[in-house]
């Protein structure tokens, strides 16, 4: 059983306010007198996210950037933040003072106050957990369930870098360009939150492969969705079918992943043009169900794992 069915199963069942969206999308929304505010929570562990000897203070820019790409994906701006942190003991307090630096700036970076959180000893590797809120603009949160068929599908950025900055370090090459890919993704900047509420009908981030979160935004919406393996953006330039098949089923990249109409072409390509942010268009979204996948203008057959899952 996997995590998705996890949370469909036992927890979904659990959960009765309207702003969870039935744990169906990637924050929750809550309302405060000030407007709509979005929250959302994401963990690393040590040899499951990151390498035991990768640096602290890259892990915790991981960890701020892997809430950030949630919350700017919703077309929201991050605000407060919860850290909680179960530190080994066989790691030297040096450590931890480099990785509370680190933490530090890029919360600073991203305009994002510590509030408070947890700290615990962790008998067995390094365990962080960040819950980040969000300032949600006039328009509320962009779902994932906006989407509408005829929709484009757009993703920012570049995809597989993360893949092949892990490849790089699983063989020892440390110097590989990609390995800060891995280490401290690059998310799309924060201007592209005022596009995405200009023009965007669903959103999310793309943590666990483009293909197989191109798969959920269609759900969510009740859609098909076409992807064009031809012109995604692939780190690298990928040209095989294996290859880019890997890459956009990996994860990672924390890239951010929208739909919208036609008709809005033009005046994302002018916003993303004056704010110097890659958009690519991929795809598009139709009635019906399910993932296809061309190259070459021809169907090909997916593998039956496209994206990250524990479990």
């Amino acid at each position: 059983m996997g995590e998705r069915d996890w949370i469909s199963r036992y927890f979904a069942p659990l959960v009765a306010s309207p702003g969870a969206a039935a744990l169906r999308d990637d924050v929750a929304e809550l309302s405060t007198p000030s407007g709509p505010v979005i929250a959302t929570v994401d963990a690393l562990v040590e040899g499951v996210h990151f390498f035991p000897d990768d640096p602290v203070d890259t892990i915790a820019r991981k960890l701020v950037r892997a809430n950030v790409s949630d919350i700017i994906a919703k077309g929201a701006r991050p605000l407060e933040a919860l850290l909680t942190l179960g530190w080994p003991g066989t790691r030297p307090e040096e450590q931890l003072a480099r990785f509370a630096a680190a933490l530090g700036d890029e919360l600073s970076s991203w305009g994002i106050r510590l509030i408070g959180g947890d700290t615990t000893a962790s008998p067995q590797g390094l365990f962080l957990s960040l819950t980040l809120t969000g300032q949600s603009g006039p328009g509320g949160v962009i779902r994932r369930s906006g989407a509408q068929a005829g929709d484009r599908l757009w993703v920012t950025g570049a995809i597989g870098a993360a893949l092949l900055g892990y490849r790089a370090l699983r063989d020892g090459r440390v110097d590989d360009p990609h390995v800060a890919a891995y280490r401290e993704p690059q998310l799309a900047p924060l201007a592209i939150t005022g596009l995405l509420r200009d023009c965007a009908t669903g959103s999310m981030d793309v943590s666990d492969g483009l293909l197989g979160d191109a798969r959920m935004l269609a759900e969510a919406s009740g859609l098909s969705v076409t992807v064009d393996l031809d012109a995604v953006p692939y780190a690298g330039g990928a040209s095989t079918l294996e290859e880019r098949l890997a890459l956009a089923s990996w994860g990672d990249d924390y890239q951010v992943l929208f739909a919208a109409p036609e008709s809005v072409t033009s005046r994302i390509l002018a916003y993303a043009g004056e704010e110097g942010i890659k958009v690519t268009q991929i795809g598009s979204f139709a009635s019906g169900a399910g993932l296809t996948a061309c190259m070459d203008g021809a169907r090909v057959n997916l593998p039956e794992r496209l994206g990250f899952e524990h479990g």
